[in-house]
């Protein structure tokens, strides 16, 4: 049977949230650590994962600590350890290729996420690093065909390498977009890159681990406010996420909280990555991964990642067998149940062809 997994983003989604939800459900981390080595940047960083506490819930929270952008750490008072990072690192400093020494004048700051043309955002709800933090401005850009050379040349499984690539690749279609540029003419902020590559990476990497044949994922929140640039405040949901939305039809809504939910990252892992929006698959639970948000929220800031294998009991059968008469049913026994399902089916056009499971 197939195996299949589950998004449940109540609190939105993020690429280290991700990472923690796959640790907790049993992807060793040194796993993903020995084969991001591969990717030939290791000393970029740091990864590493805490147990925390979410509103009183226990969850798995993954860090991707970059070397380039070391800042004090701050206490977390429910997580039971030292410190924890508290900020977001969902938006890279995207460039079109003919601005690129410009930016690289003005965007010494170094914003670690996956973001926007020259905006460089501070958010505020799911990620690790500090957006204000000077770096070393002698660093450059990284533009999509570089990052996918650096993936095509890690010997990386063959899933997790065709997966990573289609992750970035939609993640690139989205920036164009905002910005009026061709994708292959986006560039990434070295430092930012470095965390984008280590979460959508690791993610493709944890989801090959566990032998998911199948991704799905909820419907997400839109959660609201604004996020701070370099040279204003932008709305929230940012750009590229509206945009990653837009391109598969994405079913959202909001659950009330005025903070950034959905960062870039975690967008583009879903919308490439799912092949349904919605409600959980029929399948035979298995185990819950659980992994932490950086922020508390009015609830618990955790991504569940549901693990399980393809049941045989679809909801039609389950429909036709509720509706036949029991001896020991009573006369008002409902005949028919109505659907809720409003999952919204993958486009062709945007899944790859993975052998030997695609999504």
């Amino acid at each position: 049977m197939k195996k299949l997994a589950y998004l449940e983003c109540p609190t939105g989604l993020a690429g280290d949230m991700c990472l923690g939800a796959l640790v907790d459900a049993g992807v060793p981390l040194d796993y993903l650590a020995e084969k991001l080595k591969l990717l030939g940047i290791s000393e970029e960083y740091r990864l590493w994962s805490e147990q925390v506490h979410r509103n009183g819930q226990r969850a798995t929270k993954v860090h991707v600590e970059l070397a380039a952008a070391i800042a004090p750490l701050q206490p977390d008072p429910e997580a039971g350890v030292d410190f924890t990072p508290t900020f977001d690192r969902t938006h890279l400093s995207i460039i079109s290729s003919d601005l690129a020494q410009d930016s690289r004048s003005h965007n010494a700051h170094g914003h670690n996420a996956h973001g926007h043309n020259a905006h460089d955002h501070t958010a505020y709800s799911h990620g690790d690093r500090p957006l204000d933090t000077p770096t070393n401005p002698t660093h450059g850009t990284r533009h999509l065909p570089e990052i996918e050379a650096m993936i095509q040349s890690a010997g990386l499984p063959a899933r997790a390498e065709a997966w990573s690539l289609a992750v970035f690749r939609q993640l690139a279609e989205a920036e164009g977009a905002v910005h009026g540029i061709p994708a292959n003419q986006v560039h990434f902020h070295e430092v930012g890159a470095t965390d984008a590559i280590a979460d959508i990476v690791g993610t493709c990497l944890g989801l090959d681990w566990l032998g998911i044949d199948q991704l799905y994922c909820s419907a997400l929140p839109t959660g609201g406010g604004t996020i701070r640039a370099a040279h204003g405040r932008l709305p929230v949901p940012a750009p590229a996420v509206l945009k990653l939305w837009e391109m598969r039809q994405v079913p959202i809504y909001s659950n009330g909280i005025e903070r950034e939910l959905v960062t870039p990252t975690g967008a583009a892992i879903a919308t490439t990555l799912a092949v349904q929006f919605g409600a959980p698959p029929a399948m035979t639970l298995q185990k819950v991964g659980l992994g932490a948000g950086s922020r508390n929220l009015p609830i618990p800031n955790i991504l569940r990642l549901w693990l399980g294998e393809e049941s045989g009991h679809t909801e039609q059968a389950t429909m036709r067998s509720l509706s036949k008469p029991s001896s020991k049913a009573s006369r008002t026994s409902p005949s028919t149940l109505h659907s809720t399902n409003r999952s919204i089916p993958h486009p062709s056009s945007l899944i790859p062809h993975i052998s030997p499971s695609p999504f």
